[in-house]
């Protein structure tokens, strides 16, 4: 189980320094492509949920289903239980005025970071799994139901269901969805879905879709520092 705890969701993160007003998704999106999380956690530890209009709730929620992962992944244990059962707060608060596509996919991961932070066992585990599927049964071209439902094919292991070809479909569907809409140009999740689709070809074995994926990104992103200076120049030596 260590293995699968260790390996379920590192969610494609990182933000740049604290910005004078609230961050608009422009800002965080910026901050995301310089990899600096700083930006996101500010953000997210001084903005009111009670303040807030039903748009900035939608917006927070977006950022803590990625910044939750982002503390796992950095070992950082005790504020992401706290980050999560946050998030999970937000997401029943929330509930009445999500569509069922998104309020499955936020109930989706924020099981699986409680699962991650050994809070609810393997039952948060099998029920992210179930619901990433409702998310998208619920609505076929939600953005956020299909990258809920790649990750998951992507990031458990293969006794659990994990299929790393499964996991392209559905980001690559993501990405179809995200290029015709203009409320994609400037948001994290834009890139962050580009990128996984670069790793799941470099992972199914197709080399030159994946370096393909990458120079695509730059000439959209060219200032994700991540895929310029790290992944797309270790990908170019293999």
């Amino acid at each position: 189980m260590s293995v699968f705890r260790s390996g379920v969701l590192t969610v494609f993160l990182s933000c740049t320094c604290l910005l004078a007003a609230t961050p608009t998704d422009r800002q965080l999106y910026e901050a995301y492509l310089h990899g600096d999380m700083q930006v996101w956690a500010d953000y997210l530890r001084t903005v009111s949920w009670q303040d807030a209009d039903k748009d900035e709730h939608n917006r927070i929620l977006v950022y803590e289903y990625g910044y939750v992962p982002y503390l796992y992944s950095v070992g950082d244990t005790a504020r992401c239980r706290k980050a999560c059962q946050k998030y999970r707060q937000h997401i029943e608060s929330q509930k009445e005025w999500m569509s069922e596509a998104e309020y499955q996919s936020h109930s989706s991961a924020v099981r699986i970071y409680s699962f991650l932070v050994n809070k609810g066992g393997i039952g948060n585990a099998l029920s992210g799994w179930r619901l990433a599927e409702k998310a998208v049964q619920s609505d076929a071209l939600n953005p956020l139901a299909l990258y809920m439902r790649a990750n998951v094919y992507f990031h458990y292991p293969k006794l659990a269901g994990g299929n790393k070809d499964k996991a392209l479909q559905y980001y690559l569907r993501a990405e179809r969805v995200m290029e015709r809409d203009s409320v994609f140009r400037y948001h994290w999740m834009y890139p962050a879905v580009q990128l996984v689709v670069a790793q799941c070809y470099d992972k199914t074995g197709d080399r030159a879709k994946a370096l393909a994926q990458c120079r695509k990104i730059l000439r959209l992103h060219p200032q994700f520092i991540y895929v310029k200076d790290k992944y797309l120049p270790t990908l170019s030596e293999q």
